[in-house]
């Protein structure tokens, strides 16, 4: 036996004497794969932690919270999912309008969702950037005193309408984005990579919603805003 075999040996010897179980990961055998910190936290339990291990209910607790987590993973990734089919329908119709712009009006500058790629594809969001740039375009028409003042007025509104939407549903995509980095993320990096689209998702919102708050719903988009925000 080479030097190296026998302290690998001896190492495990004092694992399985003075740690005997995994606290951390108990479906895990103790092995020298443990890190300095993780064998630090293993020799530091106190006894009742212990004993929950032989009887096996330490076991049976991971096991539990891991059916739990994969539930609210899975739950997670549903609620995620109808978000971004929302935004899709509302992206639909402002590019209905667009194309009302372009082929009754004849705004020829108008850039319609899904032409570029998106800055949130792994998210299955949009980047929305068409949104913003239409929208201000619109208001230059109307301010320059455009012919069809009233059809873009009309237009506007609903435009303005889904600008409130969109800071809805990126609200409500940030908060769980910050619940799945706090309660679900695992693995090196994955939390750091959640936080990041966290902090993507607050902008948008915070974008969108200073779009909105400019001016309050005109009455005849108020049944389209009360549809997706109710």
């Amino acid at each position: 036996m080479t030097y190296l075999e026998r302290v690998q040996e001896e190492t495990t010897n004092f694992l399985n004497i003075h740690i005997k179980h995994d606290f951390l990961r108990p479906d895990r055998e103790l092995t020298l794969d443990l890190t300095i910190t993780e064998a630090e936290i293993l020799i530091s339990a106190n006894e009742e932690v212990r004993d929950m291990a032989d009887s096996g209910e330490l076991k049976r607790i991971h096991s539990y919270f891991n059916e739990l987590t994969g539930k609210v993973q899975t739950e997670y990734l549903a609620v995620r999912e109808q978000l971004a089919k929302t935004l899709q329908i509302i992206e639909g119709k402002e590019n209905q309008l667009y194309a009302k712009l372009v082929n009754e009006l004849g705004f020829e500058n108008m850039k319609l969702h899904g032409e570029v790629a998106p800055i949130l594809d792994a998210l299955g969001l949009s980047s929305g950037d068409n949104s913003f740039t239409n929208l201000s375009i619109i208001e230059g028409a109307l301010e320059n005193g455009h012919e069809s003042s009233d059809q873009l007025r009309n237009i506007r509104g609903y435009l303005h309408a889904y600008m409130g939407v969109k800071a809805r549903l990126f609200n409500v995509e940030a908060d769980l984005k910050l619940q799945y980095a706090n309660l679900v993320a695992k693995g090196e990096g994955e939390q750091p990579l959640a936080m990041s689209e966290y902090r993507t998702l607050i902008a948008a919102h915070d974008n969108y919603l200073a779009s909105f708050d400019r001016f309050q719903v005109e009455d005849f988009a108020k049944a389209e805003y009360d549809t997706f925000i109710a």
